[in-house]
């Protein structure tokens, strides 16, 4: 039997059993209001601590280099900061920021590490050709 996911355009597709039907974005920061103001003030002074962040989010918003990206992945993609993270989760500050894969109400798994999105160069396109690759190797290309 196939689960259904839902795309990055709003459809629906099938895909096999065990595919994430979503992906979260998972940054190193905290969602208050307060951590959002400092954030903004430090990506107009071209300072960056979290390089998820840095890859979706300049000082005015979501990028459009990874809005495209978020449409060819083709999978609904979610974001929480490091405080909105659930304890059964059992990740670790040394983990983030993270791309995970979840597959229904499953735990999620870790898609791309730390040290995969670092090596992504700050380039959206090479953080996606990442994330396409870990879910080819769970059963879809």
């Amino acid at each position: 039997m196939q689960a259904i996911m839902s795309s990055g355009t709003g459809g629906a597709t099938e895909s096999p059993a065990g595919y994430p039907d979503k992906i979260i974005l998972v940054y190193d920061g905290d969602s208050s209001v307060t951590a959002m103001l400092f954030d903004i003030v430090k990506k107009t002074m071209g300072r960056e601590d979290c390089a998820l962040c840095a890859i979706t989010y300049g000082p005015f918003g979501k990028r459009e280099a990874w809005r495209q990206c978020e449409v060819r992945i083709g999978v609904k993609v979610d974001a929480l900061h490091r405080d909105q993270l659930p304890n059964s989760w059992t990740l670790s500050r040394a983990d983030l920021p993270c791309v995970l894969g979840q597959v229904g109400d499953a735990v999620p798994t870790i898609l791309v590490s730390k040290g995969e999105i670092e090596a992504s160069g700050g380039r959206a396109e090479s953080l996606t050709a990442r994330i396409m690759d870990a879910l080819a190797a769970r059963g879809v290309s």
